[in-house]
């Protein structure tokens, strides 16, 4: 679980700085929009599997 948690923070951590340097004119680093991307799409799959599975058990 401690993994997990460290996983998320980190990701939070890049995901704002990527705004930061987006906001400060220098957004433009190819590796951390690749990695932005996918943390953003996990993140995205992430919430529809959650919905999903709240509409399926709403359905039974």
């Amino acid at each position: 679980m401690i993994a997990v948690k460290i996983a998320v923070v980190s990701a939070l951590v890049l995901v704002v700085v990527k705004f930061v340097a987006s906001v400060l004119g220098k957004g433009n680093i190819p590796l951390l929009n690749q990695a932005v991307t996918v943390i953003l799409s996990l993140f995205i799959g992430f919430e529809l599997i959650q919905l999903g599975q709240a509409v399926i058990e709403k359905i039974n």
